[in-house]
């Protein structure tokens, strides 16, 4: 069977699902029946600009730092939901995990690319600029 072409838009609304659902790109690859997850990757960076990324994305409420005191107010207030603060946490968890597996692809990506400059270099092609100011 041959490969299927989807239209732009059609790739920009599976990876605004992707952003916004919170689910792993192999369940969305699956759902989509992709080839790999890495075509999802792909699409993310050809289809949507840094700011859509950033605005798209399922995110946690915002932090709000609060003093002792104004934490035992509240208390007294209202009693803590349980099942709401559990349920705060673990989407703190899946964000820090989803974060945490970004900087590592971008950590590998990065020296990925240094070792191929490396490698052009040792073949003699300068690809690195000088350092210092030139006068």
């Amino acid at each position: 069977m041959g490969r299927v072409r989807l239209s732009r838009a059609l790739k920009r609304s599976i990876c605004i699902e992707y952003m916004q659902s919170g689910k792993s790109r192999k369940e969305i690859a699956l759902k989509y029946n992709l080839p790999s997850v890495n075509t999802l990757a792909s699409w993310i960076n050809s289809c949507l600009s840094p700011l859509e990324i950033h605005e798209r994305c399922a995110s946690l409420p915002p932090v709000i730092v609060q003093t002792d005191s104004d934490m035992a107010k509240k208390h007294e207030e209202s009693p803590l939901d349980v099942a709401a603060m559990s349920a705060l946490i673990e989407a703190q968890k899946k964000q820090i995990a989803k974060l945490e597996k970004e900087l590592k692809y971008s950590q590998d990506k990065n020296l990925a690319l240094n070792t191929l400059i490396d490698v052009i270099e040792e073949q003699g092609i300068k690809v690195r600029k000088k350092a210092g100011v030139k006068q």
